[in-house]
């Protein structure tokens, strides 16, 4: 018996031992990319791909100098996937700086767990669509859609929102989504190593509540209309909707929910105000 035990012991260590070698052969492989990527031409096709929007114009040359590395580092870490659509440069760029853009703030290599993106052409459709568990016998028609490392988009949509410099976006819908779902639930509360849960939960139930009470009575405001009903669908949402007038329209945003902007920039680590103010 005390054989195995001994056995049971030493079987353990080694595992951990396996761990501890696998964890350092990562993390300096990860160190000798981010040299290796840091050491990079930032590509003229790229530079002239971001130069007409607006966020990327705003930044400093110190953030810009940033989102390059990020943007290089996200092309080459993720897979596109086309769905009957090329995938060319101008869609990698377009989708990596708006994904790295709500990463600006964090480390590198932080919250960053998006693995494979799929592209379609124009809206596309989702059959037997599941629902806290439930399936649903509909066929349901969506801009975007995010679970477990996999975001899926529709390019028609992104163009939409770029050409109207609209408060959508759904790159940034998207990919809060999967801020939300780091902890392993959908559910409006993302890893909140900043801020401070009881805060944020009161934050953000207050505004839910009183949007949805607004919308239950068929009334109307000016905070109901910037955000739209459809972030009252449920917390997960709010929180995403949130986060694309926080990047979008941060001033018109932050005028109607100033502690949920205080929240939301505390977390993205940010003053989005400041940068694209309009």
């Amino acid at each position: 018996m005390t054989n195995y035990y001994f056995l049971l012991i030493q079987f353990f260590v080694a595992l951990v031992a396996l761990f501890l070698l696998w964890k350092t052969v990562q993390h300096f492989r990860r160190k000798a990319r981010y040299k290796r990527i840091a050491g990079m031409a930032f590509p003229s096709t790229y530079q002239d791909i971001l130069t007409p929007l607006r966020q990327y114009q705003a930044l400093s040359p110190t953030q810009k100098e940033k989102i390059h590395f990020l943007i290089l580092l996200f092309v080459e870490q993720k897979e596109f996937i086309a769905a009957k659509m090329n995938i060319d440069d101008k869609v990698k760029v377009i989708v990596a700086f708006y994904a790295c853009l709500m990463r600006l703030g964090f480390e590198v290599g932080e919250k960053d767990h998006v693995q494979t993106i799929i592209v379609y052409p124009k809206h596309f459709i989702v059959h037997d669509n599941t629902n806290n568990g439930i399936h649903n016998n509909k066929s349901v028609v969506l801009e975007g859609q995010s679970s477990n490392g996999t975001v899926v988009i529709s390019w028609q949509d992104i163009e939409a929102n770029i050409a109207k410099e609209d408060k959508d976006n759904v790159i940034i819908h998207e990919f809060a989504h999967e801020l939300d779902f780091e902890d392993g639930l959908a559910d409006g509360t993302p890893l909140l190593e900043n801020s401070n849960y009881k805060r944020w939960s009161k934050v953000f139930s207050k505004a839910f509540d009183t949007l949805s009470t607004l919308k239950e009575e068929h009334e109307s405001s000016e905070a109901l209309k910037h955000l739209g009903y459809y972030a009252l669908t449920n917390e997960a949402e709010f929180f995403a909707v949130c986060s694309e007038r926080f990047f979008e329209t941060p001033k018109t945003f932050k005028r109607h929910f100033p502690d949920v902007y205080e929240e939301l920039k505390g977390f993205y680590r940010l003053d989005a105000e400041v940068l694209f103010a309009r």
